[in-house]
């Protein structure tokens, strides 16, 4: 009995709390470095159970970002203040897609990765695009490819793209942006019934929030495990190599994403009202399943739970916004498509004036939001939406943006996220300081 007890009391629900220790990824991740470095073959082994582990992440958002956006929605349009909350969106969008793309311009014009570039690196690089001589062309000429593109860089294209043919269809094949509008859509209209019962459909969709996220959360238990495979696979399929001939590219992109980090940081913790410690504590699941899984659609729940539950966020507000965030403002890839912009404008030894400065910034807008439901190497080619009012050409530089991408990758996806947490904190409001704004104020009482 004795074991028994101390096997169920003790041995289980101590390594439930060793799990949900914030250091206990911290062997995942030593042990995902020392496998990709060092065991190759046994990394590429792993590399299902990564992908399953961020399937099973994946399996959950969908429900609740339909759950999240149609409740928040719907309760939104039928308070008095909808009006209100429309503006800040728009406005706080819009100042996050100008500050994020004017930042990375400016950091890589004056870095200039793409002007110090010396003899041997030059000669790297065009090793590496004759190495890829082949998959280039093939990718290039593919009339597939260049077909997807073409529609992704019309507007009127890509608002078609918003709109499901059968929301049931891109529920099951995971499309998040059509889910997405669906989701706003079918909450304004439900916003504006004047049927008594419709709270009952919302307490529903809150059953339905919840219940997903609570899975979620078990899911995350296994985070340091996850975290291993995903490491090792992509250490051990991407190399060190590259770094070599695109140091100085990769090292200023890195760079210019910790500058938005630590930008967004400053953001949340005015806004929150805490400390800057609980703040980074806060926000630091979300920050490690970005790094690791590269799926920003997967750090959903985690950023709504550090936002609502741990800095103490409006909830309704953040259900509502941080999903648009994420879906819609992409503000990584805007990032980076300014970042790479500069870099190939440099590398073309081409003036940077204002003109093409300013080109530089509301395209990498326009581009960063068109890949909101794209992947791969789809993503990379929508840069020619930047290139070509510039007169450059992608073909020169894509193969060498492919070969680095699973570098960058995870700071991109950091970039969106991060960055979405941070325009959603300047669009909700704190309960905590609604709490001190309303203690401040001086209190009557009436008899």
């Amino acid at each position: 009995m004795i074991k028994k007890k101390g096997f169920n009391g003790f041995n289980f629900y101590s390594l439930i709390k060793v799990l949900r220790n914030p250091w206990s990824i911290v062997p995942g991740i030593l042990l995902g470095l020392y496998l990709g470095i060092f065991q190759k073959n046994l990394s590429l082994i792993l590399t299902p159970y990564g992908n399953l582990y961020l399937e099973l992440l994946k399996m959950c958002v969908l429900p609740l970002l339909f759950s999240a956006i149609t409740m928040s929605v719907g309760r939104l349009i039928s308070s008095s203040d909808a009006s209100e909350y429309v503006k800040r969106i728009l406005i706080v969008f819009s100042i996050g897609l100008v500050g994020v793309s004017t930042i990375a311009a400016i950091v890589t014009a004056f870095t200039n990765p793409g002007g110090n570039l010396d003899d041997s690196s030059l000669t790297a690089l065009g090793v590496i695009v004759n190495k890829s001589e082949l998959d280039l062309e093939i990718s290039l000429n593919a009339d597939i490819i260049q077909d997807v593109v073409d529609k992704q860089t019309t507007l009127i294209s890509f608002l078609f793209n918003l709109v499901p043919e059968n929301i049931f269809a891109s529920l099951s094949e995971g499309n998040a942006l059509e889910t997405l509008f669906f989701s706003i859509v079918f909450g304004v209209a439900m916003g504006y019934l004047k049927e008594s019962h419709k709270e009952d459909v919302f307490n529903l969709l809150e059953m339905v929030f919840k219940s997903s996220k609570k899975l979620i959360d078990w899911i995350i238990l296994f985070l340091p495990m996850g975290l291993c495979c995903l490491l090792a696979s992509q250490i051990a399929t991407t190399g060190f190599g590259i770094l070599a001939a695109m140091k100085n590219f990769v090292i200023i992109s890195i760079l210019s994403f910790f500058i938005i980090y630590i930008v967004s940081t400053v953001v949340v913790w005015q806004k929150a009202g805490c400390s800057l410690w609980k703040v980074l504590i806060s926000l630091k699941e979300p920050t490690i399943l970005a790094l690791a899984t590269r799926s920003s659609f997967t750090c959903l729940p985690s950023s709504i739970s550090a936002l609502t539950e741990s800095l103490k966020f409006d909830r309704q507000t953040v259900n509502l916004v941080i999903p648009l965030a994420i879906t819609v403002c992409r503000f990584g890839p805007v990032a980076y498509f300014a970042t790479t912009s500069v870099f190939v404008v440099q590398l073309y030894n081409n003036q940077l004036n204002l003109s093409s400065s300013i080109i530089i910034i509301i395209a990498s807008i326009l581009a960063g939001m068109a890949t909101a439901g794209a992947t791969g190497i789809l993503t990379l080619t929508l840069l020619d939406l930047v290139l070509q009012p510039l007169g450059l050409p992608l073909e020169a530089i894509l193969v060498l943006l492919i070969a680095i991408d699973p570098i960058i990758d995870p700071f991109r996806t950091l970039g969106i996220v991060h960055t979405g947490i941070a325009a959603t904190a300047a669009i909700a409001d704190s309960n905590s300081q609604q709490s001190t704004e309303f203690a401040s104020e001086p209190q009557t009482l009436e008899i």
